[in-house]
C-alpha cells in the first residue's frame, strides 16, 4: 500500500520477513534517481540512524535494491492520525493538547542535541498512534549541523526555499541559510502549538505562497 508520495521518493506499507513486522518502506522514485537524490536519501537515512527517541519514528534497515540499484530504507510503521486531525477529532482538552505538544518538543530537543535540524515541522509530519503517542516523521529536508556525516552534509543554496511556508521562520522563508539554526524549528513548534490550540494558522498567507 502507498502511504505517501513526495518530490523525491515514495513510502509504502510493507512486510519485513526477518523479523516479521510491518514497516514503512521509503524508495527513491525511478524518475528522480540521480547522484544528488541518492546523496540526500543517504543523508536522511544517516540522520534517522542517529535518532533514538520514543517520539521519533525509528529507522530499522537500509540498503540497495539489487534490481534497480535504488537505495531504500525501512522505518517503524506508525498507524495513526496526523496531529491536527487527532487533537480535534478526539476533542482533547487544553491540558491534553499541551501534554502531547510537550512530547513533541522533547523529541525535537533530542534531534537538536544530536546535531539535527528538522526544517519541516508541521502537524502533517507528526502522527499520533493508537496509544496517543506522537511520532515525528519525514526528515527528508533535515540538516546536520556538524561535519561528521561521512562527508554527506548537503549545503542549501542561499535563496532556496526548504520547508512549508506556513511554518517557516522569517530567515527560512527568505532563504537565509547562514542564519538558519535550531531556532527555526522552535519557531515552527510555536506555529504548531498555535494551530493545535486554536485550529487556525497565526498568519493569513493565502495567495502569498
Amino acid at each position: 500500500k502507498v502511504l505517501g508520495v513526495g518530490g523525491m521518493g515514495a513510502v509504502y506499507r510493507a512486510t519485513q520477513n526477518k523479523p516479521h513486522r510491518q514497516v514503512a518502506l521509503k524508495l527513491i522514485r525511478p524518475g528522480v534517481l540521480s547522484s544528488k537524490s541518492v546523496r540526500r536519501f543517504d543523508l536522511e537515512a544517516e540522520i534517522l540512524g542517529r535518532l533514538h527517541h520514543p517520539n521519533i519514528a525509528q529507522i530499522q534497515e537500509a540498503g540497495i535494491d539489487p534490481e534497480s540499484g535504488s537505495p531504500y530504507f525501512a522505518m517503524e510503521y506508525v498507524e495513526g492520525q496526523e496531529m491536527g486531525d487527532y487533537v480535534n477529532e478526539q476533542n482533547l482538552s487544553t491540558r491534553q493538547r499541551l501534554e502531547l505538544f510537550v512530547k513533541l518538543c522533547d523529541a525535537i530537543q533530542h534531534a537538536h542535541a544530536k546535531g539535527i535540524i528538522h526544517r519541516d515541522l508541521k502537524p502533517a509530519n507528526v502522527l499520533v498512534d493508537k496509544d496517543g503517542e506522537p511520532k515525528v516523521l519525514d526528515f527528508g529536508v533535515a540538516r546536520a549541523t556538524d561535519t561528521n556525516s561521512s562527508g554527506m552534509t548537503m549545503q542549501t543554496n542561499v535563496g532556496q526555499l526548504i520547508g512549508t511556508l506556513y511554518y517557516m521562520s522569517p530567515e527560512q522563508a527568505i532563504g537565509d541559510t547562514l542564519n538558519l539554526d535550531t531556532r527555526s524549528d522552535v519557531y515552527a513548534l510555536g506555529v504548531v502549538l498555535y494551530e493545535i490550540r486554536t485550529r487556525k494558522i497565526p498568519y493569513d498567507l493565502e495567495n502569498k505562497a
